[in-house]
């Protein structure tokens, strides 16, 4: 398999290296199984061994494509543009761009007073003030 190009190209390559390294496992397993051979030893009869060694190799080869293909995910996954909510002016600093933030925060936050029209002077009994009550004189 050669080096891919594509992040794609990437993908396929994992997902058959993920196969055959399945594959290669299992084939070491069944001999292991079949031959009597415990997890961390060697068999002693050399063609078992030979035969032993190459699988092991062949599955450790395996495993290091897959980490290489990792990596080379990583390196051909496209980025993504973060969207920002606001609409900075060219040439801002990040300091300037927090005071932005928060101003416009602030406007948006910002109570709605709603304006009330001015007392007309003259006739008009509701909009006018009432007047004072006046002090009743008590008798004594």
């Amino acid at each position: 398999m050669a080096k891919p190009k594509t992040y794609e190209e990437a993908l396929e390559q994992v997902e058959t290296n993920k196969e055959s390294l399945k594959e290669a496992k299992n084939e070491l397993r069944e001999f292991m199984i079949e031959n009597k051979i415990k997890k961390d030893k060697a068999p002693e009869d050399p063609k078992l061994a030979a035969k032993f060694t190459k699988l092991s190799e062949k599955v450790d080869a395996l495993r290091e494509k897959s980490e290489e293909l990792k990596e080379a995910i990583k390196e051909l996954k496209p980025h993504k543009e973060r969207e920002t909510k606001y609409e900075y002016p060219e040439g801002m600093t990040d300091k300037e761009k927090k005071k932005f933030r928060a101003k416009q925060r602030r406007e948006k936050n910002k109570p709605v007073k709603e304006e009330k029209p001015a007392p007309e002077k003259g006739g008009d009994a509701t909009s006018a003030k009432k007047p004072l009550k006046k002090k009743t004189e008590t008798e004594d």
